[in-house]
């Protein structure tokens, strides 16, 4: 039923996916091999389990691949593995992972290698599963798997290198011909004689007929069992390695150095692969799920393709230069702008042709474009202005006087055109160009950015800021302290009449003279540049140097940013070949809208982005739990019961993803513990110490950067039980003890008030004071650790305000450090939970001598304590005093053979930041730390930039850095921030 269910969604993703035949070229793709984790070059064997993991067999191991890390399975780790060189895979109907090879067959069950009765039989080339849930092994001979294990298929007497199964039966691909099984019948099918001995290791079936791959060649088979070789133009190789049929109607087929493909029964394409990327001898092949293809080779490792909702065309497609810098329609194509003039583009045929070169222009470099009402074409380049008629583009004049300027954007208002320059703001007017002057325009300032507006006012967009020329040519600048500053790019008019300006590095203003809405990173953009937008419906679409993004419009209006979705996300390195590497320019033509989609210049020709695409998000990442370690024990398991004494939890959770891995974000919570999400960033790990008894539920969800949806959760859920003083029944009957004392301590009482009543008096006077005072030590009790006689984590709840309070009175930022004692679960392993509670106090008693009156010391659970600081002028001087007053303190007196250390991480809160995103950076630096080898500390300082709203505490601490938002200081010389 499973292997049904996970067939039909394969089926359902590929009927969704467009007809039309995707050339080899046009893949985006990433590589993986040795220096990414892999254990070895050579992948003989590929599948997908339904997690989403994909599983590589090589010949050093196999390997279980999420998209970020390859987790080895090798003779030394998994000693049930019978060889270190996997030759084939299986996923059956039941989700078992069979393993072939060389030296026999196993299998993983539930997270566990499991041995096959009978299973060394040698080296296992292939494995198949019929419909009838039979596994089918070919090795020396053809076997089956029963019950009691491998069984040999006595009808069949030869070595079987490949098995492929049809409506017609199974076919056994072997030596000098194939078999064909059905209903217990059996029939052998010679091949033609050949001077080689031909070994039939690849089978498929494709329009109708079974292609068969040699060492020596390609062969079909008809339904008349009739052979026929196959020559494949331009193969140096005869010997076959792969044929693979995908769900597109499609036909792969590898030799040593070429790809063949077909594509609805037509030879479509031929690929040399080393030319392509340095990969090739592909010699397996998977389709996953999300419809990308894998290919495993035998000396580069894999390679994943997919298919982009974004489309490029560049080098590839023809075009002369790469370094595109303006588009704009013209008739049925699309004009672009380059270093060496204009070329024309046709969305239909996909290819180029040059019109204009630098004989027609005055300086090749091409940089805008712009039709005015006389229906004249005016090409800006990097040296002066090219006027032509925009039907027959026949050359009119150039604009000498401008030769040495670069023209940047134009616009047209009555008579006159104005033309944008680095130089300052022109106009032409009569056959004339006229420099403009405005003592409130600076003198030669970089124009960017033109547009006339539907009250006759030119917005002038300049490197320092956004000015608009009134009827009168009176010019004033805006009065914003963003837009009135700024590098502007782009300003155009939306359609319900409010201006779009976009500016270089600080985001982007909607709105009106006087009235604007300002939206930065800070807000939640990906990135704060902007070279061109535009609205589509509902949608604004905006490209920068990082990209492509849409936005929801009637929520950014109401200043709201929830659904941003990256098209094109080039923030990260594997951009280089899984991405469309998006965009290029600052001011006009740097984008437009033409055949139902919009076209952006790019430093490898020009990307489009489908109309009909806006809406199409990718699928969401699957979050997977990986394993849940208590002590020595790791579990696997969906419900699960713990021992009483069980209270520290490790929790590792991945999301299968292939995509720009490294980009995907998790936050997960304890349900019964966390009141709410805790973000982890990329971090895939959660860690528990000292939890209480009770029902538990670890929930996780992922997301890309690129994307605003959560997953849906992964959960697992865990019932500890109590320990038997800590049980409801004990916990009663001391209660109903306690009570029925205190029954008879009243029956005394009253006794004694009938025969004193004044000395009753002033017994309940004196025990009045006495419940007084008890009251006041149980509030104090209640706030302390019982152990170490420190705060508690109730004195945070009781103090907090207070704390920030008179934070926010003295101007005076709290410091909040996260100290954990390093290695601390191996004292109470080996030594005992007493001597463990010893060094806890032992620590506690470092930390009060070492601290001042005003700082706050508090037993955070665990070996684990934070402490606040409410003056942390000298906070990093206080740190390295902990650690010289642990590495000082008399261990050995305790029985501790070598002194304690600690891993610390501190960050400083800054005005109007919560403290709990100051704590979630502390436990950031503490997780940096002890990733580094712990005994040290890393203490983090909030920049003036840093911005409060916005969660950046859910990035990465690196990303953090980088973008100069947080500084740091550390003991680590390892810690390396970018």
């Amino acid at each position: 039923m499973r292997r049904l269910v996970w067939l039909f969604v394969l089926l359902s993703i590929n009927a969704a996916a467009e007809s039309r035949f995707t050339p080899y070229a046009d893949y985006l793709y990433r590589i993986w091999s040795v220096e990414s984790g892999l254990p070895q070059i050579s992948v003989q064997a590929i599948v997908q389990d339904a997690e989403g993991f994909i599983w590589l067999g090589t010949q050093n191991g196999l390997a279980r691949f999420d998209g970020q890390q390859f987790e080895v399975f090798n003779t030394a780790n998994s000693p049930l593995l019978p060889s270190n060189l996997i030759s084939s895979l299986l996923i059956d109907d039941q989700q078992q992972l069979w393993i072939g090879t060389a030296n026999g067959l196993i299998k993983r069950v539930d997270y566990q290698f499991v041995s096959v009765p009978g299973g060394r039989v040698g080296n296992i080339n292939v494995l198949a599963q019929t419909q009838d849930g039979t596994i089918w092994v070919g090795a020396d001979q053809l076997y089956r798997v029963a019950e009691q294990g491998l069984q040999h298929y006595s009808a069949h007497n030869s070595e079987v290198f490949s098995l492929l199964e049809t409506t017609d039966g199974l076919w056994v691909g072997a030596i000098n011909g194939v078999a064909l099984i059905k209903a217990q019948r059996y029939q052998w099918l010679a091949a033609p004689e050949t001077e080689h001995i031909l070994q039939f290791h690849e089978l498929a079936f494709y329009q109708d007929g079974l292609w068969l791959g040699s060492q020596a060649g390609l062969f079909q088979l008809d339904a008349a069992a009739n052979w026929q070789q196959v020559a494949l133009p331009g193969a140096d190789s005869a010997r076959i390695e792969l044929i693979y049929t995908d769900q597109q109607q499609g036909m792969w087929i590898s030799t040593l150095e070429m790809l063949f493909r077909w594509h609805q029964g037509e030879l479509v394409e031929q690929i040399v692969m080393p030319e392509q990327d340095n990969f090739s001898w592909v010699e397996s092949m998977l389709q996953d799920i999300h419809g990308n293809m894998w290919l495993g080779s035998r000396s580069h490792g894999v390679k994943r393709l997919r298919k982009a909702n974004t489309e490029r065309y560049g080098l590839a497609q023809g075009i002369n230069d790469p370094y595109t810098w303006a588009v704009q329609p013209w008739q049925q194509y699309l004009m672009v702008g380059h270093r060496k003039g204009v070329e024309l583009f046709d969305p239909d045929t996909r290819k180029y042709r040059q019109i204009l070169d630098e004989q027609q222009l005055p300086n090749p470099f091409v940089y805008s474009f712009f039709t005015d009402k006389a229906r004249q074409l005016w090409i800006g380049t990097r040296g002066g202005v090219a006027v032509f008629d925009e039907a027959t583009l026949q050359p009119l004049f150039q604009l000498p006087t401008l030769a040495h300027l670069l023209i940047t954007s134009f616009a047209e208002q009555n008579e006159r055109v104005w033309l944008g320059t680095n130089a300052g703001l022109y106009f032409y007017e009569h056959r004339e160009v006229v420099a403009f002057e405005h003592s409130n325009l600076p003198a030669d300032v970089r124009v960017r950015s033109l547009f006339l507006d539907a009250q006759g006012q030119l917005w002038i967009g300049t490197e320092v800021g956004l000015f608009v020329k009134d009827a009168d040519d009176q010019v004033h600048r805006i009065e914003d302290p963003v837009l009135g500053q700024s590098f502007i790019t782009t300003v155009f008019a939306l359609p319900d009449g409010q201006l779009f300006v976009g500016t270089f590095d600080r985001g982007f203003g909607i709105g009106e003279q006087g009235n604007w809405q300002r939206f930065t990173q800070q807000e939640g953009l990906p990135s704060n540049g902007v070279i061109y937008a535009y609205l589509h419906n509902d949608l604004l679409v905006v490209s920068n140097f990082h990209g492509i993004y849409r936005l929801n419009y009637p929520e950014l209006r109401a200043g709201v940013i929830n659904e941003l979705y990256m098209l094109i996300d080039d923030r990260r390195p594997e951009g280089t070949t899984d991405s469309h590497r998006c965009c290029n320019g600052a001011g006009a033509s740097k984008g437009a809208l033409h055949a139902e989609r919009l076209w952006f210049p790019t430093l490898n020709g020009i990307v489009a982005v489908g109309l009909n695409q806006l809406n199409t998000i990718a699928p969401l990442p699957k979050p997977v739990i990986t394993a849940i370690r208590v002590d020595d024990q790791v579990f696997h398991t969906k419900n699960l019961i713990l021992a009483a004494e069980q209270r520290d939890w490790q929790v590792s959770f991945s999301a299968p993803y292939y995509i720009q891995a490294l980009s995907l974000q998790f936050r997960y919570q304890l349900r019964g513990y966390d009141e709410s999400w805790i973000y982890a960033g990329n971090r895939r790990e959660a860690f528990y110490t000292n939890l209480a008894p009770g029902h538990y539920q670890f929930t996780v969800q992922v997301k890309s950067a690129a994307d605003y949806r959560w997953s849906d959760s992964a959960y697992v859920s865990i019932y500890l039980p109590a320990k038997w003083y800590e049980a409801k029944l004990f916990l009663f009957m001391l209660f109903f003890c306690s009570l029925m004392s205190l029954w008879g301590l009243y029956r005394l009482r009253v006794a004694a008030l009938d025969r004193a009543q004044r000395r009753l008096q002033q017994l309940v006077a004196e025990r009045t004071e006495a419940l007084h005072l008890a009251n006041i030590r149980l509030q104090q009790i209640s706030m302390e650790d019982a152990l170490t006689g420190l705060h508690n984590r109730h004195y945070l709840s009781t103090q907090l305000q207070q704390l920030l309070a008179r934070a926010e009175r003295n101007s005076s930022p709290l410091m909040w450090v996260l100290l954990d004692i390093d290695h601390f679960k191996q004292i109470n392993d080996r030594l005992g939970h007493q001597m463990g509670d010893d060094a806890l106090k032992q620590v506690a008693r470092i930390l009060q001598q070492n601290s001042r009156s005003t700082d706050h010391l508090m037993r955070w659970g665990g070996e684990e304590f934070l402490l606040i600081l409410e003056d942390s002028v000298n906070a990093e001087q206080y740190l390295r005093r902990l650690q010289q007053a642990l590495a000082a303190a008399d261990w050995q007196s305790l029985g501790l053979p070598t002194p304690l250390t600690c891993s610390i991480g501190a960050m400083q809160q800054v005005p109007e930041q919560d403290w709990q995103s100051c704590l979630q950076l502390a436990d950031l630096a503490l997780y940096q730390v002890k990733q580094l080898g712990r005994d040290g500390y890393l203490l983090l300082y909030a920049t003036q930039e840093y911005p409060v709203n916005g969660h950046p505490e859910n990035m990465l601490l690196a990303e953090l850095i980088s973008k100069g938002w947080i500084s740091w200081r550390s003991d680590k010389q390892a810690f390396k921030p970018v």
